[in-house]
């Protein structure tokens, strides 16, 4: 009589569930060895310094619009483009008319911000010079003093004596050499009357911030530039986030370990028209666009 055989079929399924669990428990130990791009993605140790091995590509550079306005409530009078070159180590400050709205909107960039907000800037400044904006803040007077005082002084040669007046006092900064305080700075930057008409403004904005930055940077690091991007989110108006800041913080770090004077500035030319707008040269914006990485 033939013996039936046992069946040996859970011998089987346990031994195929014991090599399934023994794979993933091997993808889980030696995933950085499989997949190596997540352990360079952020660039940034345990204690939040710069891994060995980071270098910056062209993923890691970005532009942001810097507004800024005299109070809380007021719409903001300065526009500035920053572009960041991660790749190159750069750092490019692009004081912008706001007449260069003009044209295509019928507004300047002030009268923008008043009606559509910082998204409505970026809209505009995006169709002009072609150079897409990763973020905008917008700050008053109190946030960019606060955040320029924790971030040091600026020692400026003052190219000629200008008056600075409002309401109540009037105050004279002469030519020569002068230490700026962020009170200070910010007074000359927004309110002195420079009298040479609004592109010696620029230069002399783009100079003085520029300045600020290249002998002051050497002194950041991860938890300073957080502090100085929390101040961002809590007090301006800005549609950043956290996640960005995470994203582009190996790159400040690598800037600051690596970089050499890398903030520079520069002033679009181009032609003022009978409607009050600016229209940038097509070879301005060609240069603008250099200077971002995209050409």
């Amino acid at each position: 009589m033939a013996v039936k055989r046992k069946s040996n079929w859970y011998i089987y399924f346990t031994a195929f569930g014991i090599t399934i669990a023994f794979v993933v428990v091997a993808v889980v130990a030696f995933r950085w060895y499989l997949f190596p791009e997540e352990k360079t993605q952020t660039g940034v140790d345990s204690n939040s310094g710069l891994t060995e091995n980071y270098r910056p590509t062209e993923a890691d550079n970005f532009n942001t619009l810097f507004m800024l306005s005299r109070g809380a409530s007021d719409n903001p009078e300065l526009f500035l483009l920053i572009e960041y070159n991660a790749v190159e180590n750069r750092i490019v400050l692009i004081p912008l008319s706001s007449g260069i709205s003009v044209k295509s909107k019928g507004m300047t960039l002030t009268d923008i911000y008043g009606t559509l907000g910082g998204q409505g800037i970026v809209d505009v400044v995006e169709d002009i010079t072609g150079v897409e904006c990763e973020s905008y803040a917008m700050f008053d007077q109190n946030v960019f003093t606060d955040i320029v005082q924790s971030f040091g002084n600026v020692k400026y040669n003052v190219p000629k004596t200008v008056i600075i007046t409002d309401e109540i006092n009037a105050e004279i900064i002469n030519a020569g050499d002068k230490l700026f305080s962020a009170e200070a700075l910010f007074r000359y930057i927004m309110q002195a009357d420079f009298g040479e008409g609004e592109l010696y403004r620029f230069n002399i904005i783009g100079d003085i911030l520029s300045s600020l930055i290249n002998q002051n940077f050497r002194e950041l690091d991860s938890a300073r530039l957080s502090s100085f991007f929390s101040s961002i989110i809590s007090d301006c108006e800005t549609n950043a986030n956290s996640q960005e800041f995470s994203s582009h913080l190996a790159s400040f770090l690598y800037l600051v370990d690596y970089g050499s004077s890398p903030a520079e500035y520069y002033i679009p030319y181009g032609e003022y028209t009978a409607d009050g707008g600016f229209d940038i040269s097509d070879n301005s914006i060609i240069t603008i666009k250099q200077k971002a990485g995209l050409l």
